[in-house]
């Protein structure tokens, strides 16, 4: 096990944990390895997130709304900022 750099709060987190103890955010190296949680969301769980989202509703009122865990719900925020720019 090694340690690397939290890319939000930057406090050491293990390589194999999936998400910052600390803050919540995905693991960066595992985020590459995850690609099953792309098959959960629908274009309509999509457009929900993103409106929601952009509007400034926490990520746990956006995990309750769509009955989806906090760490697949911030996967799925970068995954889809990254590929809406």
């Amino acid at each position: 096990m090694a340690l690397i750099t939290c890319s939000e709060c930057k406090k050491e987190i293990s390589t194999l944990a999936r998400s910052c103890p600390n803050c919540g955010a995905p693991n960066s190296s595992t985020v590459k390895h995850s690609n099953n949680t792309n098959l959960d969301w629908s274009s309509d769980d999509d457009k929900k997130l993103l409106s929601l989202y952009k509007k400034n509703v926490p990520e746990f009122a956006l995990a309750k709304i769509l009955k989806k865990r906090l760490t697949d719900v911030r996967i799925r925020i970068i995954y889809l900022m990254k590929n809406n720019k």
